[in-house]
């Protein structure tokens, strides 16, 4: 079977977290079976204080929340929102343009409706008076 790279680095993380969990639990019950000699029990206290102190990145580790894919799932859904964000402008723009085309069509077929209308019903007649004021003079015409 064959480990790829990004696998055997999380077995690795996790065989490391809990050889450290381990470690801590085998020096609480080395010390509650002996005694730290005065001599060196600021020593000691101050090493296993920063030991017990990186348990909460061991028991992180452990339970499957590894700190930098926490980090990098962040950024990735940074990145996310900021192109939702531009795809949402876009849409608006998109829809902006649309209501125009749709404004203009309208305004161009009520023009070329009441064109129709014009050239149907108010056909210009000839002038037989031969004044072209047919309307003032009332020539009925051809």
């Amino acid at each position: 079977m064959k480990v790829t790279n990004g696998v055997a680095k999380e077995i690795r993380h996790y065989v490391g977290a809990i050889g450290i969990f381990m470690l801590v639990v085998g020096i609480l019950v080395f010390l509650s079976y002996n005694e730290i000699p005065s001599v060196n029990k600021d020593v000691i206290v101050s090493i296993i204080g920063m030991i017990v102190g990186s348990l909460s990145v061991v028991i992180m580790t452990v339970i499957g929340r590894n700190p930098d894919e926490v980090n990098e799932l962040k950024k990735a859904n940074e990145g996310l929102t900021s192109k939702v964000e531009h795809l949402v402008q876009q849409k608006d723009e998109l829809e902006k343009m649309l209501i125009t085309v749709q404004t203009n069509i309208i305004d161009q077929l009520t023009l070329l409706g009441a064109n129709a209308f014009d050239t149907v019903y108010n056909k210009e007649k000839k002038c037989t008076c031969g004044e072209n004021k047919c309307k003032e003079v009332k020539c009925e015409g051809e």
